[in-house]
């Protein structure tokens, strides 16, 4: 599943190639994405023009021209590709967009995912329901977010209401370089622990959006990023030893989610 920072790169490369091209058409083979009628979108996005392309969360934002936006997810997987004039998007391809010079962009999903059209004074819940990025978040914006917070560290940093971009990738190494334990009560943290925290997050997203994002997901052009597994500090193997302490390594299940830990170093 791409998560803030295969969001943050492709929303880059987005940016860069198709800012400012036309829309001239859209095909849709999988209404099931969208948000509203097919008629909807084949009447709205053409002409308009793309003004930016930015990332919120796991979703990717163009904005258009007279304040519409499109609005897309991926859901638990999928590629966003750009195409040259000349090329045919795959079969397999749930969403084309076409733009004046002959060029355009499909989308592919591994499941499911969205491409919603929110017109202008529009709100769309799914995104502005969503909480702060926590990649433009301060020290003290972030202890403010924990603030008399109960549960659980783990699940609350994938609440994307409480926060958004984090999912169940990256988490563990976010909480196994700040030594927290998954199911750590919030209100059980420190002040430094939670400095720890704001920093693991930070180090670990930026790492990876230095490195055009995780090697598993797609880039714009079809290019995997140069993240992998070797930049980590645990492996996603049970028995393998920390690389801190030498403690075996365990997968536990944290509610409907798991996770790797280590128990010496990450103390419940």
């Amino acid at each position: 599943m791409p998560e803030l920072p295969e969001a943050v790169v492709m929303a880059r490369q987005m940016d860069e190639t198709v800012q400012f091209k036309t829309i001239t058409s859209v095909d849709i083979a999988q209404p099931k994405i969208l948000n509203r009628p097919v008629d909807d979108l084949t009447k709205t996005l053409p002409q308009r023009i793309i003004e930016k392309v930015y990332p919120y969360g796991k979703w990717i934002g163009l904005q258009l021209s007279d304040d519409v936006r499109l609005m897309i997810s991926l859901g638990m997987g999928g590629e966003i590709i750009y195409f040259k004039q000349g090329e045919t998007p795959p079969e397999k391809s749930r969403f084309i967009l076409h733009f004046s010079d002959g060029t355009g962009f499909y989308i592919t999903l591994w499941w499911f995912g969205y491409v919603h059209l929110v017109l202008p004074d529009e709100t769309h819940v799914m995104t502005d329901s969503q909480g702060p990025n926590p990649l433009t978040m301060d020290a003290m914006a972030f202890h403010a977010l924990l603030d008399k917070r109960k549960g659980a560290i783990k699940s609350f940093l994938l609440n994307q209401k409480r926060i958004r971009g984090i999912g169940n990738f990256y988490i563990q190494e976010i909480l196994f370089r700040a030594r927290i334990h998954p199911l750590r009560p919030i209100p059980s943290l420190s002040t430094a622990e939670i400095d720890q925290l704001f920093q693991s997050i930070h180090s670990v997203f930026n790492e990876s959006i230095d490195l055009d994002s995780s090697w598993y997901e797609q880039d714009f052009f079809g290019n995997k990023g140069q993240y992998t597994l070797e930049n980590m500090s645990l492996s996603f193997k049970e028995g393998d030893l920390c690389p801190k302490c030498q403690t075996q390594i365990k997968k536990i299940k944290t509610g409907s989610t798991s996770q790797y830990i280590c128990s010496a170093c990450q103390t419940l």
